[in-house]
């Protein structure tokens, strides 16, 4: 997506607004998950205005079907989000709950930490078998950064590693709940398996913490 968003981008019902930086699909599970936990947070105080509506459907042909014969059904629902949309706005608290309410909103987006990489390409697993082509949970990989922010310290091109924290593949846990996450996401680390953001947004899996990822796991705002 090219361009600056020209509509919604000013405050116009409350005092305190979460905008966006870059361009994004939101999901409707997302919208609800950070309006919950502003909601949340705030104990049910103030008003809270949600800006952005699911209005793109998403569809997904089932596995194992011929070519052809049109999209498939929808499976679910996203908002096209540009720079400089308003995403929620707050108002009817004091600054310092609205400010630790929107954070809390905004590690619901989908943008994994801070570093400044958007979107990584994977080119190994670390320590894999060689026939190995997927990488999983806790797998370590070295990537190169496709997509970066302007003016932070990963650059675009740049060689790095990262440990992946959620997948859309389901995996089973040990008690047998199987988890399916919405999107495929990682988090830089550096030579010694400490993150380089000082922020982890989004759910995390539970499994990360058996991998001596502890610092990762205390800087995700939920943990499955």
């Amino acid at each position: 997506m090219k361009g600056k968003s020209y509509r919604g981008n000013c405050i116009c019902f409350g005092r305190y607004a979460l905008q966006a930086l870059e361009p994004t699909w939101i999901t409707a599970r997302q919208i609800e998950a950070g309006r919950r936990a502003m909601t949340r947070y705030a104990r049910r105080g103030g008003k809270i205005w949600v800006r952005i509506f699911p209005d793109k459907p998403v569809t997904i042909r089932p596995t194992e079907t011929r070519m052809g014969s049109g999209k498939g059904s929808p499976e679910y629902w996203v908002a096209v989000v540009k720079p400089g949309r308003i995403l929620y706005e707050m108002g009817g608290v004091s600054e310092t709950v609205a400010r630790a309410a929107i954070s809390i909103a905004a590690s619901k987006m989908p943008i994994r930490n801070n570093s400044g990489a958007r979107k990584l390409m994977c080119i190994r697993v670390i320590g894999a078998a060689s026939n190995q082509r997927y990488a999983r949970i806790g797998d370590v990989i070295v990537a190169v950064i496709k997509d970066a922010v302007p003016q932070m310290p990963l650059e675009r091109s740049e060689v790095i590693r990262a440990v992946i924290v959620r997948t859309c593949k389901e995996f089973k846990c040990e008690d047998g709940i199987i988890i399916r996450y919405d999107d495929n996401a990682a988090v830089i680390i550096d030579q010694k398996g400490n993150p380089k953001g000082t922020r982890v947004f989004g759910a995390i899996a539970e499994e990360l913490r058996e991998l001596n990822f502890t610092k990762i796991v205390s800087l995700a705002p939920e943990v499955l």
